[in-house]
């Protein structure tokens, strides 16, 4: 049992993890910070990396970084999980011009256990914006299975089936994201299971799921948007859920922006509770 009271220690358990900073309060809390966000973002968060491989990354200091097409902000950002210590000007600094140098914004993906402490402020004072205000949310197997019992399962798909495809690229910001998006799905070298929902020859809904060690964690949930609110989304959490059964994985996660209402309330009555608060600290964002 972890120190977040989820089964099984991750990668960020064993030797090596940084020391977690102390909990604080930022501008990047959708919401009071739960007594135990502090301990589940140091726990996740290797596996969140983990399960969603950028093009490229480069080491600085500690952190990673990740460089892809500039879409998706995970794949595309700073993860701070560590640091080396030294100045952290200059390695802001840095960090700024290996972006650039990729012709991408500099951003940094900002978690209760970003490193250092003072990261946050050092950022703000260089005049980054946090923007897509998110949430990790987190769900026993069991309860998942609990809540959406008698729910049918999905079918087993294909991130090459060309309806799966375009249900991503037609639920995401832009064409480039949805591309982009598929690309890291391809690069998953971890279990990972890709579902469908079709009804009446249409594709309606699908999702995937990527295992790590003692987590599934669910990506692309895309929903058709003739098709919404008749419960085909369930059908693809349960059968992620059923998967990380049979897998005899006892934990999920998934990543939700604050302002999407409708998903936010499928995941909770899926199961899933807020874990911790996250968001993108992006210089010179435009809207």
């Amino acid at each position: 049992m972890s120190r977040s009271g989820f089964e099984h220690e991750g990668p960020g358990e064993r030797e090596g993890r940084p020391n977690p900073p102390p909990i604080r309060r930022t501008v990047t809390d959708t919401g009071p910070l739960v007594a135990d966000a502090l301990a589940l973002a140091c726990e996740i968060e290797p596996h969140a990396v983990a399960a969603w491989p950028a093009r490229e990354t480069a080491v600085l200091g500690g952190w990673l970084l990740r460089f892809t097409d500039g879409s998706s902000h995970r794949s595309n950002s700073v993860a701070p999980l560590n640091f080396l210590g030294g100045d952290l000007g200059t390695q802001i600094d840095q960090a700024e011009r290996a972006y650039r140098a990729h012709d991408l914004r500099p951003m940094f993906h900002i978690t209760p256990a970003a490193r250092p402490m003072d990261l946050e402020q050092a950022l703000l004072a260089r005049a980054y914006q946090a923007v897509s205000p998110s949430q990790v949310c987190v769900a026993r197997t069991a309860k998942v299975l609990q809540r959406l019992a008698g729910t049918p399962s999905a079918f087993k798909s294909a991130i090459t089936d060309r309806r799966f495809r375009d249900l991503v690229v037609g639920g995401s910001r832009s064409a480039l994201d949805g591309r982009e998006r598929l690309d890291i799905l391809g690069r998953i070298a971890l279990p990972l299971l890709c579902t469908l929902v079709v009804e009446d020859d249409t594709p309606v809904a699908c999702g995937v799921g990527v295992r790590t060690d003692g987590w599934i964690s669910l990506y692309v949930m895309r929903s058709h948007p003739d098709h919404r609110r008749r419960g085909f989304a369930k059908r693809v959490i349960v059968t992620i859920a059923r998967w990380a059964q049979a897998q005899h994985v006892a934990n999920l996660f998934l990543q939700v922006e604050k302002g999407n209402a409708p998903a936010r309330a499928l995941y909770a009555a899926a199961g899933f509770v807020p874990a911790y608060p996250y968001c993108s600290f992006v210089a010179n964002y435009q809207r």
